[in-house]
């Protein structure tokens, strides 16, 4: 078996990386609107103490 072509080992490198950046993005996708949601939840609960001391 010879070695492989070069320009093929760069193929992968890039396909590699372009995979790695897409799930990064998934994940901060992912957790920015789990992270919304609480800081939306902590949003209602600051803006109703003041009214209930009122």
């Amino acid at each position: 078996m010879g070695k492989r072509n070069h320009n093929q080992f760069i193929k992968r490198q890039k396909e590699l990386e372009r995979q790695r950046k897409a799930s990064e993005k998934m994940a901060r996708r992912q957790g920015k609107s789990t992270r919304t949601a609480a800081d939306e939840e902590s949003v209602n609960i600051a803006e109703t103490a003041p009214e209930a001391e009122a």
